[in-house]
């Protein structure tokens, strides 16, 4: 009889965002509380600004279209399309990391507003081995290796975690913490090659390629809005003060809830696939599933606002405790966060509805974050950041009762996502800074 795995892919999945988004808000932590200094940080905390710059506006459309193109493959062609992903995936994380080393006098300064900082080269080996490594991780899923997941998020970000705060501890400085980032990204590579014994087959598909691409550019068009209007705060704010102190500040106190966007993220994959094969069923379990979504990340958030002063303080040192107040306005983000119109409509195959709201989501955000901030500084960036988050869920929410014909109450339970709203923006009026 063959046995049933311990741990399901769904639930794998689930640890493993919440390993990723841990790993750094575990890593800011430390590093903030070790010895290098508020400068060192701040340059640290650009790097990893260019590095998202870097693949996001490629690296996670490709990654969606790989279980689709998958399935639709006969079993004996499956092999060599992994293949084919895993040698794109390195060729174009080389080309761009090639690009930034050969920019790099110009292109820091320009994302940031900040110099070049030493150890960049170290810097771009790690990102380099971190893309070329990112479909490790669907390849797993499509064989259903639930444990080696979990395996390759320990490594991944437990290793990170490791690899920014020993060396930082121990008097080695932040180039130190990048030399060891350069280390485990060869780690990461070596557990790659091994993983993939026996699961590609080495072969030149030029074919493969193409319909990979084509079935993947209208989710990366629509990733890159996404990810813009994440990138163009942190950009907008080391333009605007040219301060690495500041662009410090703004990048620990601007970060969500990591446990409502890895349960929320992760919910709403495994939905897109079941509404789209039983729309009745898959919305009545949307419905059933947010509650617990509710009952889940709500009252975490409602905590969190209350301690947030007292949680940087204590974490990040009295230096960081100002970014107490830009968090405590991102965790509103949650009432955003737990609406999933956007699964609904990939079920029903309108990704280009999901383009048309991130392009005006987009644009509200550019003209929001520049008035915003010129009127309330830091505080400003994280409401607009609020209003144009907010924006897309009721956009898509009315996209998908006008033109889909699926009401709200068939998706949403209502009534609680209106106590809980209710109870954690009362909250913020109460004791929010």
């Amino acid at each position: 009889m063959r046995r049933s795995p311990p741990l399901s892919v769904a639930a794998a999945l689930q640890v493993f965002q919440v390993l990723r988004l841990g790993a750094v808000v575990l890593g800011g932590v430390l590093l903030a509380r070790s010895p290098v200094g508020m400068e060192a940080v701040g340059q640290f905390e650009a790097m990893l600004f260019a590095g998202a710059v870097a693949a996001f506006f490629w690296a996670n459309g490709l990654l969606q279209g790989v279980i689709p193109q998958y399935h639709s493959l006969a079993a004996e062609e499956r092999p060599v399309f992994l293949f084919q992903v895993f040698a794109l995936f390195g060729l174009l994380s080389a080309l761009v990391c090639g690009a930034f080393w050969a920019a790099r006098a110009a292109l820091l300064p320009a994302l940031t507003g900040l110099p070049l900082a030493a150890g960049w080269g170290w810097f771009l080996l790690h990102l380099w081995a971190q893309l070329a490594t990112l479909p490790l991780e669907h390849a797993y899923v499509l064989r259903g290796r639930s444990v080696a997941l979990v395996g390759w998020g320990v490594l991944s970000f437990g290793g990170y975690v490791a690899a920014v705060a020993l060396p930082a501890f121990a008097g080695w400085g932040l180039l130190g913490s990048l030399k060891a980032l350069a280390v485990l990204g060869l780690l990461r590579l070596l557990w790659c090659v091994a993983a993939l014994r026996g699961v590609v087959r080495p072969s030149w598909r030029p074919l493969f390629w193409r319909r990979y691409v084509r079935f993947s550019t209208p989710l990366v068009l629509n990733l890159m809005v996404g990810q813009a209007i994440v990138l163009f705060d942190s950009w907008l704010v080391g333009w605007y003060y040219g301060d690495e102190a500041v662009f410090a500040l703004y990048r620990y106190g601007s970060r969500e809830l990591p446990l409502a966007l890895a349960l929320a993220s992760g919910l709403s994959t495994a939905l897109t696939a079941r509404i789209a094969s039983e729309p009745a069923a898959g919305l009545a379990e949307m419905r059933r599933e947010g509650v617990r979504l509710f009952h889940r990340v709500f009252p975490v958030s409602m905590a969190l606002l209350v301690v947030s002063p007292w949680l940087f303080r204590t974490l990040f040192g009295p230096a960081f405790e100002p970014a107490a107040a830009l968090f405590s306005i991102y965790l509103l983000l949650t009432i955003s966060r737990v609406l999933l119109p956007n699964a609904i409509v990939l079920a029903y195959g309108h990704a280009h509805a999901l383009l048309r709201v991130g392009l005006s989501e987009l644009l509200l955000k550019v003209v929001t974050g520049f008035l915003f901030i010129h009127l309330w500084g830091l505080p400003g960036v994280a409401w607009s950041a609020v209003l144009s988050f907010f924006w897309e869920k009721m956009a898509l929410t009315w996209y998908v009762r006008q033109r889909l014909g699926v009401v709200v109450g068939q998706w949403l339970d209502v009534r609680w996502f209106a106590v809980y709203s209710a109870a954690l923006g009362l909250l913020w009026a109460l004791v929010g800074r």
